[in-house]
Order: structure tokens, then sequence, then C-alpha cells
């Protein structure tokens, strides 16, 4: 419906990945988790070379360089970043004390830090906040002691300030309309303002499939991609968002199951990666649709259009998948 009336074959396109990203999800399930992780920091080095080639050579889309294209297909590379610090980081701090020593956070924070900067530079805040979830959520599985956890809260709430300047002018934009859209109505604030009408007019049981106006009379952009859940506001109406909302809650719940029983530190770090991931960046598209949270540019996981979050999210859900059968005892 997203992509009726802007590009039907898109349609096709995302079947395909679907299909590619169900195909390597079987094969990960089907192998022991540790494999995958032996092979981390070669994964993590690819990510950074290839966070490195788009500052070079990336392709620029919406004022931004956040792809490149290798054979004719658009990569990603922040989407496979997140797998790399996910494993990278799973197993170092599977083989650090408890409580974590603050050599192990400061190394835990770099390693996590050398991606998040170079994706912030695309520029792309919202993905570099996902990587920093990703390394919060981690360490914290991993022991965290509440002095060190206070200490970041501080240092964090110094720097805060700081930030700000570091913020391009149309990301500071984005903070002032998430305050009030109706500043800038017809610029920055113009695709919130039309996500909160979508979801506003579903009402109870929504529009209809193909029956929603701001949708198919191309009023919100990218509704295909980190606006999805505006169009299923619109045309499933609120029980239709609630059960998108629950089936989140679902993985996120099964996923903490797995966690909790399994026995071996590199396989309770991996799934407490994914779940800081997947969960989070659901919560930010989620609330920056509904004008609850600001505007940051992330699609929500295994539902928006593209290809490299859409194999990338179905390899992380297969990894979890395979921690529960060969790392829970």
């Amino acid at each position: 419906s997203a992509c009726s009336t802007l590009n039907p074959a898109l349609t096709a396109k995302q079947a395909v990945w679907v299909v590619v990203g169900l195909a390597l999800w079987l094969a990960v399930v089907m192998s022991p988790y540790t494999r995958w992780l032996d092979l981390s920091l070669g994964l993590y080095g690819v990510a950074v070379l290839l966070l490195l080639m788009v500052a070079v050579a990336g392709t620029v889309k919406l004022g931004a360089a956040r792809w490149l294209t290798i054979f004719g297909f658009s990569l990603q590379p922040s989407e496979v970043a997140k797998l790399a610090t996910v494993c990278v980081l799973a197993r170092y701090l599977a083989n650090q004390l408890s409580p974590l020593p603050w050599r192990a956070v400061v190394t835990s924070g770099v390693l996590a830090g050398i991606p998040a900067l170079l994706i912030f530079l695309q520029p792309d805040l919202g993905s570099a906040a996902i990587i920093a979830a990703i390394w919060l959520g981690m360490v914290l599985a991993a022991h965290l002691s509440r002095r060190h956890l206070a200490m970041m809260a501080l240092a964090a709430a110094l720097l805060a300030p700081l930030g700000w300047h570091a913020l391009k002018d149309y990301q500071r934009m984005r903070l002032v309309v998430f305050l009030n859209p109706h500043v800038d109505p017809l610029g920055a604030g113009y695709t919130i303002i039309q996500s909160q009408i979508a979801i506003g007019s579903g009402g109870w049981f929504g529009r209809g499939w193909f029956a929603g106006t701001q949708n198919q009379l191309n009023f919100l952009p990218e509704r295909h991609a980190d606006f999805l859940y505006s169009v299923i506001g619109e045309e499933w109406g609120f029980f239709g968002s609630l059960l998108v909302v629950a089936l989140f809650g679902l993985l996120v719940w099964r996923a903490s199951r797995i966690g909790l029983v399994t026995q071996d530190p590199q396989g309770r770090l991996l799934v407490a990666g994914v779940i800081s991931w997947l969960g989070y960046q659901a919560v930010i598209n989620m609330g920056m649709v509904m004008g609850l949270l600001p505007v940051v540019g992330v699609p929500l996981p295994l539902v928006s259009y593209g290809g490299s979050a859409m194999v990338v999210g179905w390899l992380a859900v297969g990894l979890m998948q395979s921690v529960q059968r060969f790392g829970a005892k």
C-alpha cells in the first residue's frame, strides 16, 4: 500500500530481501552461534572499513552519505555495523570480571564508539544513538557497577551542551520542531505533521487497505521506509498499530527469556545486545512518527523498506534463536 503510488516495483524488491533474510536466518539458526562469534573481529573490521568507504565514496541520499553502491546493489554499512558491534562486544565482555572493571568499560566504549562516530559523521544521529544503546545495554548485562553508571550519567549530563553544538543545522531544527512542529510547517515540521494527521485519521479500526488518504495522495514523505508505521496507523487504526507494538513486545519478551536461561556469558550478552538494538530502534521509530520523540530517521525493524536493514535484522533474530538452541542449558 505504501509503495502503490510511489513505486510499485519496491514491493517486489522488498519481497526479495525478505526471502534472502529468511534464508540467512535459517542458516544461522541451524548453526552454533559461537561459530559466528569467532568471526566477530573480522566482521567488525569489515564494518569499520565499509563506514570509512562511505565517508570517501558514499552515495548521497536525502542530504546524507549513508549508502555504498556495490555491483549495482545499495548497501547501508551502518546496519552491518550494528550487528558487528553486538558480536564483538559479546565476545569481549564475556571474558571480563564481574562487576565490570573500569578498563573494560572504557575499552568496550571505544569498540562501540568507533563505528558510532563514523555513522554520526555521515550524518546519521539515529543509527549512532542505536550503537550507543547497544553498548549501554550490553555493559549493563555484563554487570556494570552502580558507581560507574552514575559517573557515566554525570559525564553525559555535563557533555550534553557540547552535543548541541556538534549537531548539524537540520538536526537542531528537528529537535525544535519536536517541541512545536508548526514552527516550520512546510519544512522540517511537514513530515511529522502529516504523520500525526495520518495516524489520527485512522481512528479505532483504520480507513482500510489502500484507503489512507495521506498515504495514497502522497502527502506523507518516506511512507515506505521510516514512516511506514504512520501508514499502518492510518489504514489499520489503533488496533492495527497496537498489534505491531504487541508483536515487538512479544519479540523482546521471548528474547529476554532466552537470555535468562542461557548459561554461556557470550550467548547471554549477544541476546542482550540484540534486544537493546531492536527494542530501542522500534521504540524510537514508533515514537518519532507519533510525535512523542524527535525525528532521527531510523526504520522500523523487520517492517520498513530497506534491504540492508531487513537482511541484517533477520540475521540478528537468527543469532538469538541459535543461542536458544545451543546455549540454553
